[in-house]
């Protein structure tokens, strides 16, 4: 039985886009590229090298001619390196943002007013991976470039507890 206040049952009669399919190509870092590379999916068909704010990020190519990622199977409508995909994938439809001098946690929704208490035992799930760390010392989060998330709209949920990472 699904839960009830699971993210696709809020958001099931949304008509915006999966993320697979409309927004800007997730972040690799060091764990992403090795699980790609574990697949034979790590070389330029696949990654490419990406400036942001004149730094470079690895990211997972796009098809060409197209906003779809190349992992995104139109067919069977899933992600075809759904077991390896980036932690960047595994965050959406959460995302991490630099608001009042502190990383919080945001969520993409059309449903701003929901109960979001049902996402924190996921937060937490997300918060103990050692990638975090990674991803937050990058300084990706504190850059200003932006993106199609940046148009979606956003609720802001709660402060990101790195501490769990670290246990």
């Amino acid at each position: 039985m699904q839960d009830k206040f699971s993210y696709k049952n809020l958001c099931g009669k949304c008509n915006h886009k999966p993320c697979c399919i409309n927004f800007g190509s997730p972040v690799l870092f060091t764990d992403d590229l090795e699980k790609l590379k574990e697949i034979s999916k790590s070389n330029n068909n696949f990654v490419e090298e990406t400036m942001i704010e004149n730094k470079p990020f690895k990211t997972i190519r796009k098809k060409e001619n197209s906003n779809t990622c190349i992992f995104w199977d139109e067919k069977n409508t899933l992600c075809s390196i759904y077991e390896h995909r980036p932690y960047d994938c595994k965050m959406f439809p959460f995302d991490i943002d630099w608001i009042a001098n502190e990383y919080r946690w945001i969520v993409y929704s059309c449903n701003p007013n929901s109960d979001w208490a049902w996402c924190e035992q996921h937060l937490k799930k997300l918060e103990s991976d050692p990638q975090l760390d990674e991803m937050i010392e990058s300084g990706f989060f504190r850059l200003n470039y932006k993106n199609a998330y940046y148009e979606s709209p956003y609720t802001v949920l709660r402060p990101v507890n790195r501490n769990l990472s670290k246990v």
